[in-house]
């Protein structure tokens, strides 16, 4: 793994490094970086027609110039606001990677927010790969002071850490001087917030595209002048210990967290509180060739947070049933697979998927391990129990799409074609892949233009499967 200074425990120490940190050149980490900008360009391509998307684009539109890019439309909007469109965007369907150690959606706000000020400074490609590498140690960093303690108390970590790394990742990027970048970033820890209350709402993406804006605000706020507590992290009223993190900062490892952890990208499109469950269902009704009439129920036991997470057991709308077990599960069993088609009024509202959600039953484990992370290392366990009395068992730890099980890179191409045919032409969609793949040598701005150049058809319903 790539040989860094420790990353440091105080915001001065943490500016210095951020400041004096040489360019990130690890193959490996690009190469996982630069698969995190193609997967949340696709969800972010994948949602640009959706309602709480245009409800965004509409709520500015008009209000600001600039020249940034929203996806899907030739309106531009200044950084602040693109990235807050499209980090809506990223995070609408579900779909977007997750990091495990601070327990957020890190893609979908980093990423639409380093593409607006990309857009806007005309970096190179390999400038975004760093900046978000760099932006993800601090949330790697403020996930091992805080996690599960924040999440578990109810803190939505995208939107508190998320608009942290974003800072991070902007001042990066931006090449600022030390005393720049900590008044950045504590401005940043006044911006972070959000409860996950939301889950099931048009809020809950929303906290996703507010954390991209702020970490851009907190940075040109800074550079303006504006300064800010040196010290914003320690102390009781500080922002770990406010946020119901861990009493005392403690180090962590000296290594790239991209390395060490990579980037959970999604084999569903749904919350991923029920993508181990969902692996196990899959692989149990695949290898035993069980059909919705062959299931008596299904029984899964999962972590207590990720309980609560999916508590619509009776979901009546679509944001609903992203976060339902029970949906979940009954449509990947009478579908064999589950895809973006999956989430619509008309999919949910299925009669032969109604009679069998309460076929499904969800409980919660007791068992927390010794682990800081423990909400993510608890295995799932998922029982099938057959009408002939066959009864199938698996225990998954880690979901499909982390490095543990990781999608190649046949699996994202798929995600990224059946994702962006919601919006362009194939012919466009093998051009824009092209660009991504060639990430490194391009300008920020020819990315950015590509998510703009089709614009979006307000008229043309939604449908394309996600092949599996």
């Amino acid at each position: 793994m790539e040989e860094l200074p420790p990353f440091p425990n105080s915001l001065d120490q943490i500016a210095k490094w951020i400041s004096g940190t040489t360019e990130i050149s690890n193959p490996l980490a690009l190469q996982r970086a630069k698969e995190a900008f193609i997967d949340t360009i696709a969800c972010i391509l994948a949602a640009a027609n959706e309602p709480v998307t245009e409800h965004v684009f509409q709520g500015f539109q008009g209000s600001s110039g600039g020249a940034c890019s929203v996806a899907g439309r030739m309106d531009t909007f200044s950084a602040e606001n693109a990235a807050m469109v499209n980090g809506t965007a990223a995070h609408a369907l579900d779909f977007d990677d997750n990091f495990i150690p601070a327990v957020t959606h890190a893609s979908a706000v980093m990423v639409p927010a380093l593409l607006a000020i990309g857009e806007e400074t005309g970096v190179t490609g390999d400038q975004l790969l760093d900046a978000y590498i760099v932006g993800l140690e601090l949330q790697a960093w403020l996930g091992h002071q805080m996690i599960p303690a924040h999440y578990e108390n109810g803190w939505h970590a995208t939107s508190t850490i998320g608009a942290i790394g974003a800072a991070a990742a902007c001042v990066r990027m931006m090449s600022l001087d030390e005393f720049t970048i900590s008044s950045a970033i504590s401005l940043a820890t006044s911006m972070a917030c959000g409860s996950k209350i939301q889950f099931g709402s048009m809020s809950k993406p929303l906290h996703a595209g507010l954390a991209a804006r702020a970490g851009i605000t907190a940075a040109k706020l800074a550079v303006a002048g504006v300064e800010a507590n040196p010290n914003p992290f320690e102390g009781p009223w500080g922002f770990i210990s406010l946020y119901k993190g861990a009493n005392q900062i403690t180090p962590r490892v000296s290594q790239l967290s991209i390395l060490e952890h990579g980037l959970a990208q999604k084999r569903w499109p749904c919350c991923a509180s029920a993508h181990r469950t969902l692996d196990a269902v899959y692989d149990l009704i695949k290898s035993h060739q069980l059909s919705p009439e062959d299931i008596e129920y299904i029984e899964t036991i999962i972590p207590d947070s990720n309980f609560k997470n999916l508590r619509f057991n009776n979901p009546k709308t679509v944001n609903e049933s992203r976060f339902s077990m029970t949906y979940t599960v009954a449509a990947l069993v009478h579908n064999q697979t589950l895809t973006l088609d999956d989430f619509s009024i008309s999919a949910i509202e299925r009669s032969d998927v109604r009679n069998f959600m309460p076929k499904v039953r969800m409980k919660s484990t007791d068992h927390i391990t010794d682990h800081h992370n423990s909400i993510w290392d608890t295995p799932a366990e998922t029982t099938i129990t057959c009408t002939d009395g066959r009864v199938f068992q698996k225990s998954i730890q880690q979901p499909v799409g982390t490095i543990h099980a990781p999608l190649n890179q046949v699996d994202l191409h798929d995600k990224f074609r059946a994702c962006a045919s919601r919006l362009l032409s194939p012919d466009l969609i093998a051009q824009f892949l092209g660009v991504l793949e060639d990430f490194q040598n391009q300008n920020s701005r020819q990315i950015t233009s590509l998510m703009r150049c089709a614009e979006v058809n307000r008229n043309r319903p939604i449908h394309h499967a996600v092949p599996e």
